[in-house]
């Protein structure tokens, strides 16, 4: 388990595998209406505020629960090969993280603490599951089919 503050810049905060060459994504609007944006080995959740500290814990998990204090919960598959890091972080700052290779259900919670500010959940479950939305706030409308194919941001 980790857990560590960043600044979020863009309304988003991403994971992705540490050998990509351009990490974040390209952002369409019909990604912002789902909360997301994914392609193999990144993606970037959209978050409450534009900007501003988030505080983030990242674990390795079993239970596909969903918090109740958490006012978005998205899930989609995750992939970390052999030999490949994983970084959490936004355009401004990443952290590095320790995560054994294999397919994972990666559920990003997320919400607002009256005290501290935004928070995230980062948590990766063994497995691969298919993408949902599992708790929306009124900023979503994902729409009936996930878009799974974002293209990398241009550096």
């Amino acid at each position: 388990m980790a857990a560590f503050s960043l600044e979020v810049a863009y309304s988003q905060i991403s994971v992705f595998q540490s050998c990509l060459k351009d990490p974040f994504n390209d952002w369409t609007d019909r990604h912002a209406a789902q909360g997301f944006s994914w392609r193999p080995g990144s993606v970037s959740f959209r978050t409450l505020d534009t900007d501003g500290p988030i505080s983030v814990i990242v674990k390795k998990d079993t239970a596909l629960d969903v918090s109740p204090s958490a006012l978005r919960a998205i899930q989609v598959p995750f992939h970390v090969p052999s030999g490949v890091g994983v970084e959490v972080g936004t355009i401004i700052e990443t952290v590095e993280i320790e995560l054994d290779p294999g397919h994972y259900t990666l559920i990003f919670e997320h919400g607002r603490d009256d005290d501290s500010g935004m928070w995230g959940m980062l948590r990766f479950v063994p497995g691969n599951t298919a993408p949902r939305i599992l708790r929306s706030d009124e900023e979503l409308s994902p729409g009936e089919e996930l878009l799974m194919n974002a293209q990398p941001a241009a550096p």
